[in-house]
């Protein structure tokens, strides 16, 4: 079984990369390229995990996580931010926001997978290979 993550990024290299490290795991992407299309589409659809940037156009990351908590449903889903921001307490800034996670920009190719499953139950992530 496999999550349904949203990507809000406005960045098209980084959406890319993070769409590209969570299809390659087996997760089932949906994408939005600003604030407020991606809590239209958080709310239509409904996925299992979301990640945010944090300074983008129309609405910033800061108002999807505020816009999105006010619904009981989105009180339980994570959401991560994904974000450039990396300076002393930026981190607990997006955790005070109502983020559960705060993930700095560059990611980590051979990490991120990794760190975004732990957010997720064991049913939705991706198989662990055998180790040998």
């Amino acid at each position: 079984m496999s999550a349904r993550i949203l990507i809000i990024e406005d960045d098209a290299a980084s959406h890319a990369l993070v769409r590209y490290l969570l299809e390659a795991a087996g997760h089932q992407t949906l994408s939005a390229f600003d604030g407020a299309a991606g809590v239209r589409l958080a709310l239509d659809q409904q996925p299992d995990l979301l990640l945010c940037d944090l300074q983008m156009p129309v609405m910033n990351g800061y108002q999807v996580v505020q816009a999105l908590r006010e619904y009981p449903l989105w009180k339980q889903v994570p959401v991560i931010a994904v974000t450039a921001f990396s300076m002393a307490g930026d981190r607990e800034k997006t955790l005070a926001a109502g983020f559960d996670e705060h993930i700095s920009k560059p990611i980590s190719p051979q990490h991120f997978v990794a760190q975004i499953e732990a957010f997720l139950p064991q049913a939705l992530r991706s198989p662990q290979p055998t180790p040998t």
